[in-house]
């Protein structure tokens, strides 16, 4: 790739659902923005391209420039019921409004689209590799040098602007994704529950599933291994069929969410990385993306001082998302008790109204 320079009001660094909300936001307010991933774009992530009725009108905003995106809801699945499965224990409960089911390829792409259709300068393959000041900043890519007044990191919960790259001792949590063939599979979502982690299934076309799944490293490294741990999986994917090579991410490190440092601004799981089994992380993804954007252009446009869009954001993030956050951590500490005591609060979930209660908590704050 020739050598590329620039100045820009804003850089964003990351092209998934919250880099490219955020930016596509940003530009329609007249801000010219970068956005940057370091690798090829769009690709197959871990994902469980569960889209949440909080965040479809949304999405639907980001894409209403990308004449294609019609089919993209049109042709989705709609998924209106979820399953908790942890042995023989099933719990059932509606999902209501209907989620959709769409693969995280496809909305990496009509979202991609759609910022160049904002006016937004997109740059794939190209991996910040230095940043310096807190505003304006310095970025050295592979690509070249680019400035900008104001800095956005949607690279993940992973990567070099992670505050603390710690590893915790002992066995590591992974992330673990491949498309199955299955005939006819059910309009829901189902998580399967063993010790050490889950592995949720949703079908993302009429005749394939998608199976994603977060495990210790010392329990299953494979899907393969995953499926086996729990015996209605096990008896359910027997007779799947690869449709996609298995993708896989590690390591997943639960921490406290941090949406500002400095001056710069994190958004989506750069900023906290949300329970998977809570469906809302693409929700967080794009609606962070959009508080991000919405406050940077204020700066932008001379409203506010730099100070003040970054605090406004990280007063944005307290009221919508932490809560959010914060019922999703409380729920995984349910799913870590001993196994007598997780199936006694699994039973709980079976009283009528406490499985829709507990999907409200962890859903839309604001």
């Amino acid at each position: 790739m020739p050598s590329a320079t620039g100045q820009f009001d804003l850089a964003i660094v990351g092209a998934g659902p919250a880099g490219s909300s955020a930016a596509i936001t940003a530009a329609r307010l007249g801000v010219r923005v970068l956005l940057l991933e370091a690798r090829d774009f769009p690709r197959h992530k871990v994902c469980g391209e569960f889209v949440s009725a909080e965040a479809l009108e949304v999405l639907a905003g980001l894409l209403r420039d990308v004449p294609s995106s019609k089919s993209l809801f049109v042709d989705a699945l709609a998924i209106d019921r979820t399953r908790l499965l942890l042995g023989t224990r099933v719990v059932e409960a509606p999902v209501s409004p209907a989620a959709l089911s769409i693969t995280r390829y496809d909305l990496d792409a009509h979202l991609w689209k759609a910022a160049q259709a904002a006016g937004v300068e997109t740059h794939a393959n190209c991996e910040v590799l230095a940043n310096r000041g807190d505003g304006p900043f310095q970025l050295q890519t592979s690509s070249g040098k680019f400035a900008a007044k104001a800095l956005i990191i949607a690279a993940g919960r992973w990567s070099q602007f992670t505050s603390d790259r710690t590893v915790p001792p002992g066995p590591k949590w992974i992330g673990l994704k491949a498309h199955f063939h299955e005939a006819d599979p059910a309009r829901s979502t189902d998580l399967y529950f063993f010790d050490h982690g889950y592995c949720g299934v949703q079908p993302v076309a009429k005749e394939m599933v998608n199976a994603c799944a977060m495990v210790r490293s010392d329990t299953a490294t494979s899907l393969q291994a995953v499926f086996a741990l729990h015996p209605l999986l096990a008896k359910r994917s027997a007779a799947w069929k690869v449709a996609s090579s298995p993708v896989s991410t590690a390591p997943l490190i639960y921490r406290q969410p941090q949406p500002v440092r400095g001056h710069v601004i994190l958004i989506g799981d750069a900023a906290a990385f949300i329970d998977p089994f809570a469906g809302d992380g693409i929700s967080i993804a794009l609606r962070s993306g959009q508080a991000a954007g919405r406050c940077v252009g204020q700066f932008l446009a001379g409203e506010t001082t730099l100070t003040e869009s970054v605090a406004a954001y990280g007063r944005e993030y307290a009221r919508q998302f932490a809560p959010l956050l914060s019922a999703a951590s409380w729920v995984r500490s349910l799913l870590s008790l001993p196994v007598l005591a997780k199936a006694a609060a699994f039973e709980l979930l079976r009283f009528p109204g406490v499985m829709p209660f507990v999907i409200r908590k962890t859903r839309r704050a604001g």
